[in-house]
């Protein structure tokens, strides 16, 4: 066990904190209990009110704490984690969402594939549900540029028992990014993820940027396995999703018709159920989408 935890003495583990401050603890605290090196663990709290208690679960663990004063989404608050892993000389980084359950053993098979497999930039386990493990969540993202870069997710919702998959799906177009760990050489080619999508299909950008301007692969290795949570999908949720997939439309030659036609349909729905809330948030996004500055 002590040889694995020296191999990975140039691992990043970061998790982004925002008021989850309970799910990030559980996560810290499995971790260690496995026998992860302490100063692998990176939590940056995105100036949440639960930065007082990372700032004290960072002494009393002794782990890489890192708290901002100011919210700017999830690749703002993981760019300064991987900014400070540089400085420490870590070539590895794995990005963790607090809910995320994942075991030491696979962090360190992910790991192993990197090193095994040279021609790869970045890899994620299949993710389960935490409270239904026999489910699939993800195998992968699916992007559809022809449908304004409307996303799936590769076996979503089915049961394991009935999937028949390869070990290593190669065939996706972005690595979740709830469980993504990628190489150091990977920003030295296209640069960190861009901070202005503030949240959703940040990391899905990211590997297209990958996919469409290097040579580097991406991968989800389904025979290991992470576990999340279903989150709802609330109008704050609503308005980055239809605002940033027609950004994606608009860097990388997407049907941005096709997402501002379906997005009109979902605005106006809603408003007739009263959902007025839920309705501005899709209009927001539609015209934010098309004239703000990417």
């Amino acid at each position: 066990m002590e040889k694995r935890f020296n191999e990975m003495n140039d691992l990043a583990i970061i998790i982004l904190n925002y008021n989850s401050f309970d799910d990030t603890q559980r996560e810290v605290d499995s971790l260690l209990k496995e026998g992860l090196l302490e100063k692998s663990i990176y939590v940056v709290d995105n100036d949440s009110k639960d930065k007082n208690d990372i700032e004290k679960l960072g002494f009393q663990k002794n782990i890489n704490t890192i708290l901002s004063n100011h919210n700017g989404g999830y690749a703002y608050g993981n760019n300064l984690a991987i900014k400070k892993a540089l400085e420490d000389g870590k070539k590895y980084f794995l990005l963790l969402n607090p809910d995320i359950e994942i075991s030491l053993a696979v962090i360190h098979k992910l790991y192993k594939d990197l090193h095994e497999l040279p021609n790869l930039g970045m890899i994620g386990p299949r993710i389960c549900y935490r409270n239904d493990r026999h489910k699939i969540f993800s195998d992968g993202g699916l992007l559809f540029p022809e449908k304004g870069f409307a996303g799936d997710h590769i076996n979503y919702e089915k049961y394991k028992e009935n999937v028949k998959a390869s070990d290593y799906n190669y065939n996706i177009n972005y690595v979740d990014g709830s469980a993504l760990m990628f190489r150091k050489e990977i920003l030295d080619n296209v640069g960190f993820m861009n901070e202005t999508f503030f949240m959703y299909y940040e990391e899905s950008e990211w590997c297209l940027r990958l996919l469409t301007k290097t040579k580097w692969r991406i991968a989800v290795n389904t025979q290991y396995e992470a576990y999340n949570l279903f989150t709802k999908r609330s109008s704050f949720y609503q308005y980055y999703m239809t605002r940033n997939r027609i950004w994606l439309c608009r860097l990388y030659n997407g049907n941005i018709k096709y997402v501002t036609k379906e997005r009109w349909t979902l605005a106006r729905r809603a408003i007739k159920k009263g959902k007025f809330s839920m309705g501005k948030a899709y209009v927001k996004g539609i015209l934010h989408g098309i004239y703000s500055k990417i």
